[in-house]
């Protein structure tokens, strides 16, 4: 708690000396004078006040202002999202719990287009190509938006905006050291040529393990963009990234985490191309492909044993927007999908695959000047299951020019990943697992049948704006390990069915207040309680009852830059994992900048994360350290 009030008086005293100082606003402005308008929603752009749902927007000034260099550190800033790390390279990111390591209820998409694993949902987000640096702002959808985006969002939508080539022109380099043997250099550079522009990347860190786990990784990745001019009408986006990455893991002589090395290799590409109608519409074509390779090889108990994965997919999407009637928009769109796994340990040995087919609308309804009603659904078939239909329907109503409340129900569903319905692990090694755990029927997808009430309002000259969410959600069909029956060799199968139900209760608050040009103040706070019976999977505890997150910030004379950022979360534990203590979390950065021509300019920072000290992040004992870091970057414009 010293350390806590050290950092305090910092910057409070600091703050204080600036408010008292008379400085015209720094040419570099935390925040845009317009009120944000999000993307991801309903793929309409809305104001937030107009959107059916609870959204945070993390924009560059709070990613700066953070202090964060790994992207899941950021979802700490969004009320509700818990953050751990099982390992380095295999956080786990979820809204309300429900999950384990791979937080399969959470659709992620970079662009619009989703990025979560063909295999087991979830995402190696270390492995993952896109960059921190390369991110304009981020939407989190908290809570279901399956009648947009399918699969995977029955829980809530993280959407990663990169940045257009023409915000990145010119040449950057940022090298961070510090505590835990970490490194970080990254290295950048934009231009263009007539009517393309393009910027590249390329990061390469190094660092060393949790407390009480040997996870040392080191791991490279590249990024491109390029966007394209053809016409007045059109525009082609295409980004490609790589990351290649090798990790130590496991301890000597441990059976069940048994010491290796592991090899990871991700490929990552989008082309998009949008088309402009005189009219307003647009329409638009998307087609990702993601593909994940890891080499994970041990022995244990003297038996060889590969853990190989293979994780590919290819998806195509069409998009229409347009007005259909006075005072009416609407999207609509279709899509494929070709999903393929080869995790022998884990499947067996033959490559698994799935086609899914998709169609989506939503149509965004404003009458009688104070009220729209949004309506959206979207139906899919996949290869083992049959058509499934997820509805939403919700209602705005503008009280003032300042202040609106929403309602929404909805049901969202969340089709069995790949590894889940092909589950067949334990009987090659025993020594890691003492009971075969095998899925011998068709799962059923999983259903979460919504309703919320909100409310978004603006004050102090819309410098503060408040958002006020409260929501009731009943799960049905959640998967739940259970005893099955006895193979031919006397040996128990412990089967996965989907029967289970729980229900959940919860309300969050969220603040943003931007006094200035040059103030940032961030807060937000959720509750939340899970009603369920209990199991192998206890979803009742999945989520804390408890957990928020402050983050202020302030630029003061003379270029110099300080932010404060606290996180705290309440008791929980992961699916299949360790009840973990109460995380409190507080981190310092102060930052200045030099201005060496008037193109040209260098920046100091030094960062001190975990001033409370270490706590379980995932398993009990498995700590991120506190630990000091020193950043040097350079600009060119």
């Amino acid at each position: 708690m010293n350390k806590f009030g050290h950092s305090l008086a910092i910057f409070t005293v600091a703050y204080s000396v600036n408010v008292l100082a008379e400085e015209q606003a720094s040419a570099d402005s935390f925040f845009l004078d317009d009120a944000p308008v999000v993307l991801s929603a309903t793929r309409l752009k809305q104001s937030l006040a107009d959107a059916p749902a609870a959204i945070t927007v993390i924009d560059k000034a709070m990613i700066r202002a953070s202090g964060a260099k790994e992207i899941v550190e950021l979802f700490r800033l969004v009320p509700g999202m818990q953050v751990g790390y099982k390992r380095n390279q295999l956080p786990s990111t979820t809204y309300h719990g429900m999950s384990d390591e791979f937080a399969r209820g959470m659709q992620v998409l970079v662009d619009g287009q989703s990025i979560y694993l063909a295999s087991f949902g979830g995402l190696y987000w270390i492995d993952y190509p896109v960059l921190i640096e390369d991110i304009e702002r981020i939407e989190v959808i908290r809570g279901p938006a399956a009648s947009t985006y399918g699969p995977n969002a029955f829980l809530g939508v993280i959407n990663i905006i990169t940045s257009h080539t023409s915000q990145t022109q010119g040449a950057q380099a940022d090298f961070r050291a510090g505590g835990g043997d970490y490194y970080r250099g990254v290295a950048r550079y934009g231009g263009k040529l007539d009517d393309l522009g393009y910027h590249f990347s390329f990061s390469h860190n190094e660092k060393d393990s949790l407390e009480n786990a040997v996870n040392d990784q080191s791991i490279n990745l590249f990024t491109s963009r390029f966007d394209y001019q053809l016409s007045n009408k059109d525009t082609l986006q295409y980004n490609l990234g790589f990351s290649q990455g090798k990790r130590h893991m496991g301890v000597e002589n441990d059976l069940n985490d048994p010491f290796r090395y592991e090899r990871s290799m991700q490929v990552s590409q989008n082309l998009t191309w949008e088309h402009h109608f005189d009219t307003g519409e647009q329409l638009a074509m998307h087609l990702t492909h993601n593909h994940h390779e890891m080499d994970d090889d041990f022995v244990t108990d003297g038996v060889p044993v590969s853990n190989d994965q293979l994780a590919d997919r290819i998806d195509f999407e069409l998009q229409h927007t347009f007005s259909p009637f006075e005072n009416t928009r609407m999207v609509w769109g279709l899509g494929s999908r070709l999903d393929r796994m080869r995790i022998p340990i884990w499947v067996g040995d033959d490559e698994k695959s799935n086609v899914l087919y998709r169609t989506f609308a939503n149509i965004e309804w404003k009458f009688l000047d104070d009220f729209s009603l949004n309506l959206g659904a979207l139906i899919e078939k996949n290869s083992y299951t049959d058509f499934d239909m997820s509805p939403k329907i919700a209602l705005n109503y503008q009280w003032t020019n300042l202040q609106s409340f929403r309602v929404m129900a909805s049901r969202a569903s969340h089709m069995p990943t790949l590894g889940e319905q092909n589950l067949d692990f334990g009987e090659p090694v025993r020594t890691l697992l003492n009971v075969r755990v095998k899925t011998s029927r068709t799962l059923s997808p999983v259903e979460v049948f919504t309703y919320e009430g909100g409310y978004h309002g603006q004050f102090l000259n819309k410098q503060l704006v408040a958002d006020v969410k409260i929501a009731y959600q009943r799960f049905e069909q959640l998967t739940q390990p259970v005893f099955g029956y006895l193979d031919a060799n006397n040996n128990a199968i412990l089967d996965y069915d989907t029967t289970d139900v729980a229900n959940t209760l919860n309300y969050e608050v969220q603040l943003d207040y931007k006094p200035s040009t040059k103030a940032l103040v961030h807060a937000g706070y959720s509750w939340i309680n899970i009603n369920h019976k209990g199991g192998l999977h206890n979803y009742a505890k999945s989520a804390p009852h408890h957990s928020a997150n402050f983050l202020a910030s302030y630029i003061f004379p003379r270029q110099w830059e300080a932010s404060l950022a606290y996180y705290y979360r309440s008791e929980m534990q992961y699916l299949r994992s360790d009840v973990i203590d109460q995380y409190q979390r507080l981190d310092f950065i102060l930052r200045k900048s030099i201005d060496l021509t008037a193109s040209q300019k260098v920046e100091l920072s030094f960062i001190h994360q975990n001033n409370l000290g270490s706590k379980d992040e995932f398993l009990q004992g498995d700590r991120l350290t506190d630990r000091s870091f020193i950043e040097v970057s350079y600009q060119y414009d």
